[in-house]
């Protein structure tokens, strides 16, 4: 259910700044944007901060290989909303040719073997975590992750399962696959930054 109120509950300054981001943008502004800024004392400021240590901070992965993270676990969520932005991301940042096809059939979609591993662990920890067992982590190990690297990953698959269950019980939605691409566009060159007079 689409909530209105994340189209007309911000405070006159937000208001206006998703104005200015619509004109800037050429593209109506990410609903998680809106979400963050609606109640930024309650969720946005946490949030935003989040996003961007385990998105774009110091990583053993490329910031485009977390996108991939980002767009394999909304996949298995079936949320089409994060899928189409981190899809599109992934794509400017990593590999134009990964495609929701190679999503769906990961194990021969020409991975290497770490990031494959990792896939493999993500999917687990996403559609059946009470079935995980040391020796899923030992088989991450193997393919060569390391361990910061692990925990990074679970991370990203963290984020996007809150992420992907708010963006589909909230109805969130893009206008056409044209303002997709310019959102991943957009999150490719300004990352997960906010103005903090945004969030106050």
């Amino acid at each position: 259910m689409r909530l209105d109120i994340l189209e007309h509950g911000h405070s006159r300054q937000n208001l206006i700044a998703l104005r200015v981001m619509r004109v800037l943008a050429g593209a109506e502004p990410d609903d998680v944007i809106k979400m963050s800024m609606y109640r930024p004392a309650f969720f946005g400021r946490a949030w935003i901060r989040l996003l961007r240590t385990v998105m774009r901070g110091e990583s053993d992965w490329s910031p485009g290989e977390r996108e991939l993270f980002g767009a394999f676990t909304s996949r298995l969520n079936a949320c089409p909303y994060c899928v189409g932005i981190h899809l599109g991301t992934t794509a400017l940042m990593l590999d134009a040719a990964i495609t929701v096809e190679r999503l769906d059939n990961w194990r021969e979609g020409g991975f290497e073997p770490r990031v494959r591993a990792t896939l493999e662990l993500l999917e687990k920890v996403t559609r059946s975590p009470d079935t995980l067992v040391p020796g899923d982590i030992e088989k991450v190990r193997a393919a060569g992750v390391s361990e910061a690297a692990i925990v990074d990953a679970l991370h990203v698959c963290f984020l996007f399962n809150i992420i992907n269950r708010l963006a589909n019980a909230l109805g969130f939605e893009w206008y056409s696959e044209a303002d997709a691409l310019k959102e991943a566009a957009i999150l490719k060159r300004i990352g997960y930054q906010l103005p903090g007079f945004l969030l106050r």
